[in-house]
């Protein structure tokens, strides 16, 4: 079998991702379905409901699979562009949304797609400027946090943020250093049910805290 890029996994299942091969396991390690047809697939993300299993490919690609009958329930492409759609994604909390940041119109342009998980259908696209992008989103508790950067015509990064994403905006947003979100994207760069990282909502609170204790 291939190297093991990535995994996920809940209280029922192990997803277990080699770029090509989409691997479905039990607990117990039985493998259980095996799916093939894509390219650099390596961001699996299982719902909340543990009912539906989304496979991001970087080359803009998501591939939609149902773990309850481990079949393919549909695969689409989110971008023409060809270059790395590596950003982030996340299920909402009650499962019925995907929200996906993609690489539009070319790789300086950033846009935040959101699905309706019932047929998988683009409900809406926020674009973002040349002068913002977003490289991850996470959902707590009915709240998306995502953290990114913003630069000038020059395209030089020179504001390193986290902040909330609401209605196709960025709020609350909060500096952070170059090398907080270095660190930041290297660990996520490791999708893997072992490995623990702070999570987006922490890092905001954290810096939140920092603001006000200098107040």
């Amino acid at each position: 079998m291939s190297r093991i890029v990535s995994t996920a996994s809940n209280e029922k299942f192990v997803v277990a991702c080699t770029g090509g091969t989409v691997f479905v396991y039990d607990k117990k390690g039985n493998e259980l379905a095996k799916f093939k047809g894509l390219k650099y697939a390596y961001l699996p993300v299982i719902s909340p409901k543990g009912d539906i299993l989304v496979v991001k490919s970087t080359e803009g690609v998501l591939a939609v699979y149902s773990l309850e009958t481990l079949t393919l329930i549909k695969k689409l492409r989110t971008s023409k562009v060809s270059y790395a759609q590596d950003d982030g994604c996340c299920f909402s909390s009650d499962g019925k949304q995907f929200l996906n940041i993609e690489r539009q119109i070319d790789d300086l342009h950033n846009a935040l797609s959101v699905y309706d998980t019932k047929d998988f259908s683009r409900v809406s696209q926020w674009m973002l400027g040349e002068d913002m992008a977003i490289n991850y989103i996470e959902e707590r508790e009915n709240e998306y946090y995502v953290i990114g950067f913003c630069g000038d015509e020059s395209e030089i990064c020179d504001t390193f943020f986290v902040g909330k994403y609401k209605n196709n905006s960025i709020i609350d947003a909060l500096t952070i250093p170059e090398d907080e979100w270095w660190g930041c994207i290297n660990e996520r760069l490791v999708v893997s049910a072992d490995v623990e990282y702070r999570s987006l909502a922490d890092l905001w609170l954290s810096y939140r805290e920092k603001k006000c204790d200098k107040r």
